[in-house]
């Protein structure tokens, strides 16, 4: 059986990215903030195998809606319209119980 998904993560400076989890280097230890090099302070795995949303619409696959904080935007050199760039901020979302326990 197979895992399709990505990890959510975000770093001490509330900074969001994503990497899928076929790219994922878990024995080098936590993973570096792209823009600030900080290492994450929260992942999140977000498992896409059985897809993302039920027969009802529920979200099923544990994502995590980043709530931003501090956006900055930018426009796209190809569409024309505002985007949110990479190096907005983000609130961290709190740790579930079952976080807790991995």
């Amino acid at each position: 059986m197979s895992y399709e998904g990505y990890s959510q993560f975000w770093c001490k400076n509330g900074h969001y990215w994503t990497i899928d989890c076929n790219l994922l280097i878990y024995n080098e230890g936590k993973q570096k903030c792209p823009i600030c090099n900080e290492e994450e302070v929260r992942e999140n795995m977000v498992d896409e195998t059985n897809g993302s949303f039920d027969d009802d619409g529920t979200r099923i696959d544990s994502f995590i809606e980043p709530e931003l904080v501090k956006g900055e935007k930018l426009i796209c050199g190809n569409c024309l319209k505002e985007h949110i760039c990479s190096c907005s901020v983000y609130k961290i979302p709190p740790k579930k119980k079952v976080d807790e326990d991995e």
